[in-house]
């Protein structure tokens, strides 16, 4: 098993933070097994329009070692979601968020 993972950062003047959706109140980073899997996720983020991702918001893919973001996000209390290849993961619809 590689230690090697992805996830979607958000570039801006300030420094650079991890995107992460909102699930049932709590906010949980995206960590991606797959790196395609990652950048088809910002593509559909692009792609529609509710979002603030393209022109406002630059988001890019990161490869981190999996045990570092395992233990970095346990350290602080944050959740995630792991994504294998074979889960079929959208980003949800930006009319209901």
């Amino acid at each position: 098993m590689r230690d090697a993972c992805y996830i979607i950062t958000a570039s801006e003047a300030k420094g650079m933070d991890v995107y992460t959706i909102k699930s049932n109140g709590v906010n949980n980073v995206l960590v991606f097994e797959d790196e395609e899997d990652a950048e088809r996720y910002v593509i559909m983020l692009n792609e529609d329009e509710g979002y603030i991702v393209g022109e406002t918001l630059d988001l890019e893919v990161l490869e981190v070692p999996l045990s570092a973001v395992v233990e970095s996000l346990n350290e602080k209390g944050y959740s995630y979601i792991y994504i294998k290849p074979d889960d079929l993961f959208i980003p949800p619809d930006s009319k209901k968020i």
